[in-house]
């Protein structure tokens, strides 16, 4: 009996990282493969669940500081099991500045150049209010 409990408790613990893995490493390096020949900056692990009392997830934010004169590249790699692709939001004092949905299309990536020194927050959700993973990395173009 108790090698069938101990074997049910390896099972679930392999499906619990195999789960996680969707959003591991190899969507990582997925992403700084995308990244081009951009300088890495910084990466973001987004990963949206719904808790069981809610009917939709929200969004996650992240904080940047970005320099004046400088263009950077934001792109994102959504998971393989994601319903749908994730929105990602450049916002300012809670303005948007820039997005990779635009006009009713989704893109992988967008470019922004900085033209004043500050605090921007990047926003990550779902349209649908669905769950999901994904990697998103900021890099750097060029400095103007």
């Amino acid at each position: 009996m108790k090698k069938l409990i101990y074997s049910f408790l390896v099972l679930f613990l392999m499906s619990a990282f195999s789960a996680s893995a969707q959003c591991g490493d190899d969507l990582l390096k997925q992403a700084l493969k995308e990244m081009g020949s951009s300088q890495y900056i910084k990466d973001f692990t987004v990963e949206m669940v719904k808790e069981k009392k809610d009917t939709k997830t929200g969004y996650v934010k992240f904080s940047v500081v970005l320099n004046s004169n400088t263009q950077y590249k934001f792109n994102i790699v959504n998971g393989a099991s994601n319903a749908e692709k994730m929105i990602m939001q450049l916002k300012q004092n809670e303005k948007l500045i820039s997005s990779n949905f635009h006009n009713g299309k989704m893109y992988d990536e967008f470019q922004f150049v900085c033209r004043k020194t500050g605090v921007y927050h990047l926003y990550f959700s779902f349209k649908g209010g669905q769950e999901g993973c994904a990697k998103s990395v900021l890099s750097l173009v060029k400095q103007l």
